[in-house]
């Protein structure tokens, strides 16, 4: 799941990367080019930019695809799955720390908390993530 989440934000990161760089950088060398003579360059630069526009549409509809041949129906799913399994971690650290902090005191200390539970938890969060698309589908089936 993670791996997962890396790759939906690395697109991302290239996505923007190209909305707020490369994307500007052209469209202000374009409005730079001026003169009579430059027709060549400017359909050049334009050319350019409507591919780098292009290239953005792709990159925006291959993420929801990325999520989808993973299990999970939609980002909206996947984001709120990742979030709950981040919530159970997340208290199984704490948890983790607060032992380990009993035993450096050396207080009579409660049972490790269980990682098989977590590692339960979390695919229990990831199957009911995965199913909500047959869910949706049963629901727009029945209106």
């Amino acid at each position: 799941m993670r791996s997962l989440m890396i790759k939906a934000q690395d697109r991302a990161k290239e996505i923007k990367h190209l909305q707020d760089k490369v994307l500007p950088d052209l469209k202000q060398q374009l409005a730079e080019t001026k003169g009579i003579f430059k027709g060549k360059e400017r359909k050049a630069l334009e050319a350019q930019i409507q591919q780098t526009e292009r290239e953005i549409a792709d990159k925006l509809d291959k993420i929801p695809d990325t999520l989808k041949a993973d299990g999970y129906p939609d980002v909206q799913v996947f984001m709120a799955t990742y979030r709950k399994a981040e919530t159970a971690v997340d208290q199984y650290n704490r948890d983790l720390a607060e032992w380990e902090q009993q035993v450096k005191e050396k207080e009579k200390p409660k049972r490790p908390p269980e990682k098989e539970s977590v590692r339960d938890r979390l695919r229990q969060l990831q199957a009911e993530g995965k199913q909500q698309r047959t869910r949706k589908k049963s629901q727009d089936r029945e209106r």
